[in-house]
């Protein structure tokens, strides 16, 4: 036979074989999305235009898995306005999640499911349970960035308790949330009920259509973590928090515990589970809501939760922490407080009023020599020496103040006087010193 005509036929039965895994992919996705999928209404449109014929036909051509499963998935989720729904090809992912559910009735399925579970649980834990960063900054404010939201509960508890065990001393947290994606719903009890309690709140009712079955969602109070139930929270977000990062923070705003600084957010509200197609694809099925119980709703598919302080992402951090300032030195009558946020706010009010505050250097056109202290003007920065030491430049942190944030941290003001310029010298908790030109 003809290379060439023996090559065309192979060619066909492949065709052919796509074609026949598509379709078949595609009508089992109709099948489950209308059963399950969380809306029936939005079920039945989206099972009804995956069966038509000019639907079938069009992506069932597709011989690339990838770009099948991507175009599927972008017009599922343009079809449903749902930001989670969409088919995966993964013949790994399918693999485990078969092997997850022959685990109950089969001893070798159980063993390889408990060695994925093991390799997941380490990977996990190298990513420290989505714990980035936990910090107590200047004035007594608390901070944490979860990256995600981690399903293993068990597991991760104390790893939870120790990051709040060290925020415990904090007068307000600030929760980073900026590059958090979403995660497993699982721990939502458990990390909402450091912030909410002391007793069990009921924070979301759980519905899922395909199993007729509503669920109380109670928050969990761990024995071992210190609890923050009275501390005013922030919460930063950016355009890119997303699904469960969103329910965790509008669980919180709905129960007016956190103020939301940023940028609005993604936008997808509904929980998917992953349900096998095929030897080589899986849906993403959202098939549960969670509503607030106390507005009995969630936030907008597609539209996401507004911040109360609108600003970008890069300064949300920054903004969130000079609010937060504002607050502390409101609340506090001693002057010596006073005096300690004032260092605190013009430091970081710097970086966030940066087009709105004059930056101005002092008229030192050579050498000035304050005490101990040198000072120079040198290519539009202000440098200083101290004791001879070596020169080192100062931040301009605008309104005349200038700033040394080495281990003995000093902001100055240069000021005229008598016709003399006075050099004031602040340190956190001392009285400021002026020192008179020599």
């Amino acid at each position: 036979m003809n290379k060439l005509i023996l090559l065309l036929i192979v060619s066909v039965l492949f065709s052919h074989a796509y074609a026949a895994d598509n379709k078949q992919a595609l009508l089992q996705a109709a099948d489950v999305i209308e059963s399950q999928f969380y809306s029936e209404k939005v079920a039945q449109s989206l099972s009804s235009h995956l069966r038509k014929k000019e639907f079938l036909k069009k992506y069932s051509e597709l011989r690339d898995k990838q770009e099948f499963a991507e175009k599927v998935s972008q017009e599922l989720r343009t079809l449903s306005g749902d930001n989670h729904i969409g088919i995966v090809y993964s013949e790994k992912d399918v693999k485990r999640y078969k092997l997850r559910a022959q685990a109950q009735s089969n001893k070798q399925a159980e063993q390889e499911n408990a060695r994925n579970y093991q390799r997941k649980l380490a990977e996990s834990k190298a990513a420290n349970f989505g714990i980035q960063q936990v910090r107590m900054l200047e004035g007594n404010v608390g901070y944490i960035e979860f990256s995600y939201f981690d399903g293993f509960v068990d597991e991760s508890t104390p790893v939870y308790d120790s990051v709040m065990n060290f925020l415990e001393n904090s007068e307000m947290v600030i929760i980073d949330l900026r590059r958090n994606g979403g995660g497993n719903s699982r721990i939502l009890p458990l990390v909402l009920g450091y912030f909410l309690g002391p007793e069990p709140i009921h924070f979301a009712d759980k519905i899922e259509r395909w199993q007729n079955k509503h669920t109380k969602l109670l928050t969990i109070s761990s024995a071992n973590g210190a609890k923050h139930f009275n501390k005013p929270l922030y919460i930063l977000t950016s355009g890119t928090t997303f699904s469960l990062a969103e329910h965790f923070t509008y669980h919180l705003k709905a129960f007016s515990r956190a103020t939301v600084v940023g940028e609005r957010t993604y936008g997808g509200g509904k929980a998917f589970d992953p349900v096998v197609l095929n030897d080589e694809f899986y849906l993403r099925l959202p098939r549960i809501e969670m509503n607030n119980s106390i507005t009995g709703k969630m936030f907008e598919e597609g539209t996401g939760l507004f911040p109360d302080i609108n600003t970008s992402s890069e300064l949300a951090f920054d903004v969130a922490y000079l609010d937060a300032l504002k607050v502390l030195k409101s609340q506090n009558a001693d002057e010596e407080n006073k005096s300690y946020y004032n260092w605190l706010s013009r430091t970081v009010g710097a970086r966030v009023n940066r087009d709105s505050l004059k930056f101005y250097l002092p008229d030192l056109v050579r050498n000035h020599k304050f005490g101990e202290f040198v000072f120079e003007v040198k290519s539009g920065e202000l440098w200083m020496s101290f004791r001879g030491l070596p020169w080192v430049k100062l931040i301009n942190l605008g309104n005349g103040y200038f700033y040394d944030d080495r281990s003995i941290q000093r902001q100055f003001l240069f000021k005229e006087h008598n016709g003399k310029t006075e050099l004031h010298v602040f340190r956190l908790w001392h009285q400021p010193k002026v020192i008179v030109e020599n």
